[in-house]
């Protein structure tokens, strides 16, 4: 069901899927993360897989694909695992990382913001002479799905968990969809039902409206890890930044930024 926020829904052309470019050279997300878990627990959250050396002794890079996650984080507490702990483990990692935050920021300033900007005028919803303010997620999400695995995100939409109408969710693929057979399904509106797959590369930033568009990701039946990052921006004037759900937890942290 569509929620009842008081927010008020963006038009309806942003709210349609949505692919920005953008250069993994100057936004190097793969290797902050690949830092970022290099200096994580291996026993709870995991570790790169070693890769045999060429003739000289060197390594190759590891590749967030080759991560592997240790079997009792892949369970729940009440099945004696430790998946509660390892996610709380790694989210309080990714908030405290001030690197990786400060690429995710400049990421969030210099493309993803100014190009939110952009489309809002260009279908009347923002003056061209008139700063707009954003409200974005920080940290954003980081999605770790091992294979082979049966495990799957089931179909919904973030209305569900107390998302409003006023903001876009942003996926952003660390890892090859054609190498694990994993991608993000969504469907075109919300109640089509036609979900199809999104088939975003690394170096792409797809926007969708998650709260009322139903979306799931299928299971990584590959040998190779997926990963993503994902997060959601709200509009000044169609998101309300104090606004919660009853019964629901709190609502990610914000930044609040004015372009």
């Amino acid at each position: 069901t569509v929620n009842d926020a008081t927010s008020t829904f963006l038009p309806e052309e942003l709210c349609k899927e949505y692919s920005l470019s953008y250069s993994m050279e100057k936004y190097d997300f793969h290797q902050k993360i690949v830092e970022l878990l290099q200096s994580c627990s291996p026993d709870l959250v995991g570790s790169f897989r070693t890769l045999n050396g060429d003739a000289s002794g060197s390594t190759a890079a590891p590749k967030l694909d080759n991560f592997v996650v240790p079997i009792k984080s892949l369970t729940r507490k009440c099945q004696k695992g430790k998946v509660e702990a390892a996610q709380q483990y790694l989210s309080d990692k990714i908030a405290s990382d001030e690197q990786f935050l400060g690429l995710f920021d400049r990421f969030l300033e210099e493309i993803v913001l100014p190009h939110f900007k952009q489309r809002l005028q260009s279908v009347g919803a923002a003056k061209s002479d008139e700063a707009i303010t954003f409200y974005y997620q920080r940290p954003p999400t980081l999605r770790i799905q091992p294979g082979p695995a049966r495990a799957f995100v089931k179909a919904h939409d973030d209305a569900e968990y107390g998302h409003q109408n006023g903001e876009l969710n942003f996926w952003l693929p660390l890892t090859s969809h054609r190498k694990t057979g994993v991608d993000l399904w969504v469907e075109s509106k919300h109640g089509a039902g036609d979900y199809h797959p999104v088939g975003a590369n690394a170096g792409e930033v797809l926007s969708f409206h998650g709260s009322t568009c139903r979306h799931y990701v299928n299971a990584n039946h590959s040998l190779f890890t997926r990963m993503s990052l994902d997060f959601r921006v709200g509009v000044s004037g169609f998101f309300d930044p104090s606004w919660q759900m009853n019964g629901t937890t709190a609502d990610h942290s914000r930044r609040k930024v004015s372009l």
